[in-house]
């Protein structure tokens, strides 16, 4: 009985760590929450922003409320080959243009 009292809490303990990882990457769903980027034009370059894109196989453009004349395109990664899907319409971000990186 003594040992059984030792056992037990070591065994709930590493049952917790094991199911811990048991749910681990099983969303099909890619992640849309992630961080994109854009591609400033004033001093060249790529900045980081936090936006959510709805994919509906359109483009997915943002515009800053610091420069409301100016639009720009959202893209997963610092390549021009790797724009992010959207839903045709502008999202509108508070704040100015971030600075790139």
């Amino acid at each position: 009985m003594k040992k059984l009292k030792m056992i037990l809490p070591m065994l709930a303990f590493l049952l917790a760590i094991g199911m811990s990882f048991a749910f681990v990457g099983t969303s099909a769903e890619k992640d849309y929450y992630t961080e994109k980027f854009i591609l400033v034009e004033a001093p060249n370059g790529w900045a980081a922003i936090d936006v959510e894109c709805a994919p509906q196989n359109d483009e997915c453009t943002v515009i800053f409320s610091g420069d409301p004349q100016s639009e720009y395109r959202v893209y997963n990664s610092k390549n021009l080959g790797d724009p992010a899907e959207g839903d045709g319409q502008s999202i509108l971000l508070n704040g100015p243009v971030p600075d790139p990186e």
